[in-house]
């Protein structure tokens, strides 16, 4: 099944490739640092479907970005202690590793009855290998993991827009994905839910959730565009949901294991707000308002197999809520005839919540409880700058260039139950911070326009000790735990996009 939806995608992308098209904005934005809603481009229209409607004949596009990032440094170290302070064991876990990420799109604008119809196919695909080893009190390497995470997305998007009259423009967008998700250890799938403490060997969980799903999701989208007084709005609603999601989750643990089978749920809502005033003629004030709000349930249950007792009965539960909200605003100035430079500073708070439950019965419900409730849940308040500029050296080449730095004060709180024997806390706090660069250009030999970037980004994020305990059923703290998570990156990346104007 899996083989002939792959296939179906690919080939009417692999058609319309041969055409000679491009997403020759994608492009722009890339060489700039993807400065959206601080500098107005035909790529809009992929946030705002309203924006469809200003172009005119038959226009077809395509991009390709690659980006590989280096895990340099992904690691995690838990203390645990007497409530004296005196300590009595500590579980190191060590991490680096590499990410692969493709990002692809292809598609066309025309005319379409009052309006302008888009339809655009895209891929994105991520591989990600990372090697790691835990230390524990008394033994170094005490055992070694290899966690993957693989991601392969593909969606159809059709978009329309059309004038509703008054100077407004009104456009909607359907979209249908089918995502394909996996996270695992491959040395072997050992995790630590079975044993039954917040400090076990082979605890993962604080690098990634385990899964494997594939599913289904609509998204659909609502936008109006227009000018009211001397300001330019745009507004867009979009929401989604998922269907037809299978899950599998394996876990063994030396000769026992089990294979639970389920399925995977959940929803989306967002919308953006952009507007733009004008205080002259070549200087303009842009402003953003974004909000992503999203969750997802996997689960899934088994009967035991090998040593694990076939008359228990284990399901389990995970689930991801995200918020992201950005706010911002900035300067878009022409100099000149073919020159510009933009410079925006941008809000974003980005909380998220992953929760795990798992047990061990003789029925659904009953028995043994590992509850990993907020693993983690995190909050990120973060303040990120934008430079953006762009010149035009004849008319055929025009360059382009970006800076992002950004700057995060992030908490994160862990969270473990084991039924109602004791509860687990431990908290960790830090900064996260990073910056990117970009750089573009534009070559046009008409009708086609190229527009080729790279991209090289840097960033850390470093969270200490915020103190943690556990407590018993009466309440009583019987021990202490301490925390600290590190991970640092680089990734180097680029891409192209072609635009093909009939």
């Amino acid at each position: 099944m899996g083989k002939r939806i792959l296939f179906l995608v690919i080939l009417p992308m692999l058609i319309l490739g041969l055409a000679g098209m491009a997403q020759a904005w994608q492009g722009r934005m890339g060489g700039m640092g993807d400065p959206y809603a601080l500098v107005q481009d035909e790529a809009d229209f992929l946030t705002h479907p309203a924006k469809i409607t200003k172009g005119e004949g038959v226009r077809f596009y395509g991009d390709y970005r690659f980006t590989y990032t280096g895990v340099t440094n992904w690691d995690y170290h838990l203390d645990s202690l007497t409530t004296a302070g005196v300590l009595t064991g500590f579980y190191n876990y060590d991490t680096s590793g590499q990410e692969f990420k493709h990002n692809a799109l292809v598609g066309a604008a025309f005319p379409l009855g009052p309006g302008r119809m888009g339809l655009f196919f895209t891929y994105d695909a991520m591989r990600g290998d990372y090697d790691g080893h835990e230390d524990v009190l008394g033994l170094s390497h005490f055992t070694e993991y290899d966690l993957k995470s693989d991601l392969d997305n593909f969606a159809l998007r059709l978009l329309y827009g059309l004038p509703i009259g008054g100077g407004f423009k009104l456009g909607g967008e359907v979209q249908f994905a089918y995502r394909q998700e996996e996270n695992k250890n491959a040395i072997p799938g050992r995790w630590n839910y079975i044993t039954g403490t917040f400090a076990a060997y082979y605890n993962l969980t604080p690098f990634q959730l385990p899964y494997d799903s594939s599913y289904w999701e609509t998204l659909l989208k609502g936008s109006l565009e227009g000018k009211v007084g001397p300001l330019d709005l745009e507004f867009t609603l979009r929401g989604g949901f998922i269907f037809g999601g299978d899950n599998s989750l394996m876990l063994t643990q030396d000769a026992g294991f089990f294979d639970a089978k389920g399925e995977v749920t959940g929803w989306r809502i967002g919308g953006d707000v952009w507007a733009r005033y004008p205080l002259a003629q070549d200087l303009t004030l842009p402003f953003l308002v974004r909000l992503d709000y999203q969750e997802k349930t996997r689960d899934g249950d088994s009967l035991g197999l090998g040593t694990f007792s076939p008359d228990n009965y284990y399901p389990y539960e995970s689930q991801e809520r995200n918020l992201n909200l950005t706010i911002g605003g900035g300067v878009d100035k022409e100099i000149g005839k073919g020159a510009r430079i933009a410079a925006g500073i941008y809000y974003n708070y980005l909380q998220g919540e992953y929760d795990l439950q798992f047990s061990e019965g003789v029925l659904p419900g009953l028995g043994n409880i590992w509850d990993h409730s907020g693993y983690p849940a995190s909050v990120e308040n973060q303040v990120m700058l934008r430079l953006a500029g762009e010149l035009e050296l004849s008319p055929v080449v025009t360059l382009r260039m970006g800076l992002v730095p950004f700057y995060g004060w992030v908490k994160e709180d862990f969270t473990f139950k084991y039924g109602a024997s004791y509860t687990d806390k431990t908290a960790v706090h830090g900064d996260h911070w990073g910056i990117g660069a970009s750089l573009g250009g534009t070559i046009t030999l008409k009708p086609i326009t190229l527009e080729p970037f790279i991209n090289f980004n840097y960033q850390q994020l470093t969270l200490d000790d915020d103190g943690g305990e556990r407590r018993d059923s009466a309440g009583t703290v019987t021990q202490l735990w301490e925390m600290d998570k590190t991970r640092n990156e680089w990734s180097i990346g680029g891409g192209f996009s072609i635009l093909y104007d009939l």
